[in-house]
């Protein structure tokens, strides 16, 4: 088995998480792959996109099969399968709940002496949404991205997602994108996908910022082209981390572990023992499960690549450990307490209790699973509904407030040597 064993101190719990990170980046050829697509497609246009679809996907489009419209995806959505289109309503309901629950807060009216402060969310403009293909299609991910946009009333949603090979699959992605909102839908993947929707092609008009996850090429598009367009985060290729002790079903972590290991084979993977005799146990259910998988399995490659079990000599730099590592999911099994829970600061979601799941936190709790890799967990959370908006606030003073504002600010704008600024401050006090 390739599973790496780490053991970890308080000491030394930053720098193995540093580490393990580091082992995980991306080789630096990709850079120059990524920067000539994008060079290539503002060049190019949706020539290249054709190009690069039969190049990178093993699918030849024709230019006016680039595009689909929210018609077609109508047509998709009333020919699907009632069983899935209602397993698909039941997760767009779930998110819709959690969405409008954070819209309805962010709205503030307020009067401070004299002063009356309004700030409303302006939804976006427009939003490129990049959910990823290839080997799978991800109608979960379709609806993770649009419903927040709808909620915040954004006026073009666009789905960019790589050509299906399969009608069947084809047609998922369609009903998929229908039922979460998309106006079109841009059948092209990877950093092509990204240089299209930032710079825009014939066929598809440029956004004001794009979202989503993707692999490594996708995340290094984003990153190029976020010169020009606002792009969200890193979202990369998952990543999990699993707590155990000596009362964690151990079959079903590994399970887990395997189960986010098969959507690539860069996932990282990894469990967090509390105590020796749950290192043993931890990796002996994972050599058990290796054995049982295909070992040209994605997820088989993965655990073999890019996990690793770590070793804890306390909760103290356990907690250290994940705050510094700052993984996309984490999995409490651990029996840590509410007090141990409330020291976990930088995670993308956390799952805990008697019954955590990774797979139930993707598909059916409600939070977005389009969440942080790469450590940007230690900044920020998850995609939602406050990512399609912009927050502007609108001020009304009164004549009271101005005159306030002078008496109570003039020694900090002299501070600052702003004569015109005390100037004009003083002025509009006396009308």
């Amino acid at each position: 088995m390739g599973v790496r064993v780490v053991r970890i101190s308080r000491e030394n719990a930053a720098e193995v998480a540093r580490l393990i990170r580091e082992h995980s980046s991306p080789p630096p050829e990709i850079l120059e792959t990524v920067e000539e697509i994008v060079r290539a497609v503002r060049r190019e246009g949706d020539e290249a996109l054709l190009r690069l679809a039969e190049q990178f996907d093993g699918v030849h489009l024709s230019r006016d099969e680039l595009l689909s419209t929210r018609e077609e995806a109508r047509e998709a959505y009333e020919a699907a399968p009632s069983r899935l289109v209602s397993a698909m309503k039941s997760l767009r309901q779930r998110i819709l709940m959690i969405e409008n629950r954070i819209y309805g807060r962010l709205a503030l009216n307020i009067t401070i002496g004299g002063t009356r402060i309004e700030i409303r969310p302006i939804p976006l403009e427009s939003v490129g949404c990049y959910a990823p293909g290839g080997s799978a299609s991800y109608p979960s991910t379709i609806l993770m991205m649009g419903v927040p946009g709808t909620v915040a009333g954004v006026g073009r949603l666009v789905l960019a997602t790589p050509p299906r090979r399969g009608e069947e699959d084809r047609k998922t992605v369609l009903a998929a994108s229908y039922i979460a909102g998309f106006s079109e839908v841009l059948w092209s993947g990877g950093a092509q996908a990204v240089a299209a929707l930032a710079y825009g092609t014939a066929t598809v008009r440029g956004v004001k910022k794009i979202m989503g996850p993707g692999n490594r090429y996708v995340l290094e598009a984003k990153r190029i082209v976020s010169r020009d367009v606002a792009v969200d985060f890193a979202a990369g290729p998952s990543e999990l981390l699993v707590v155990v002790d000596s009362s964690t079903p151990f079959r079903r972590a590994a399970l887990e572990m395997a189960a986010q290991a098969e959507h690539s084979p860069d996932t990282l993977v990894g469990a967090l023992a509390l105590d020796p005799e749950s290192e043993a146990a931890i990796l002996e259910s994972l050599s058990d499960l290796l054995r049982e998988l295909p070992q040209d399995s994605l997820a088989s490659k993965s655990l073999n690549t890019r996990g690793f079990v770590c070793a804890a000599d306390g909760w103290e730099a356990a907690s250290r450990f994940i705050n510094a590592l700052a993984p996309e999911h984490l999995l409490v099994y651990a029996e840590i307490g509410r007090k141990g829970l409330k020291e976990i600061r930088s995670a993308g979601v956390v799952s805990y209790g008697r019954h955590p799941s990774g797979v139930f936190l993707d598909y059916y709790a409600g939070p977005s699973h389009v969440l942080p890799t790469d450590g940007w967990a230690s900044i920020r959370g998850g995609l939602t509904v406050l990512d399609y908006v912009k927050l502007l606030p609108t001020v009304r003073a009164s004549k009271t407030a101005l005159r306030r504002a002078y008496r109570e600010i003039r020694e900090l704008i002299s501070a600052e040597r702003l004569p015109l600024h005390l100037k004009a401050l003083e002025e509009a006090a006396r009308l």
